[in-house]
């Protein structure tokens, strides 16, 4: 892995893994060539989805408020 490539990228065998995805997903194609291995990985649909998330939790949790995810 270089300096630009996505820090959440795994391989896992033959496919490379997003650790972003809930599900971990395999990106495709397109979105591997042009998000996991290029400096715009901060630009990721998954990576930005996932962070939107961390941060809906985190109000959630702030705001005392219950809910299943």
């Amino acid at each position: 892995m270089n300096e630009k490539s996505c820090p959440y990228l795994r391989e896992e065998g033959e496919k490379p893994l997003c650790m972003t995805s809930s599900i971990r997903m395999s990106p495709n194609s397109l979105n591997f060539t042009q998000y996991c291995t290029t400096e715009e990985h901060y630009r990721c649909p998954l990576l930005l989805a996932h962070t939107l998330m961390n941060g809906c939790r985190k109000s959630v949790a702030r705001a005392g408020a219950t809910r299943s995810w």
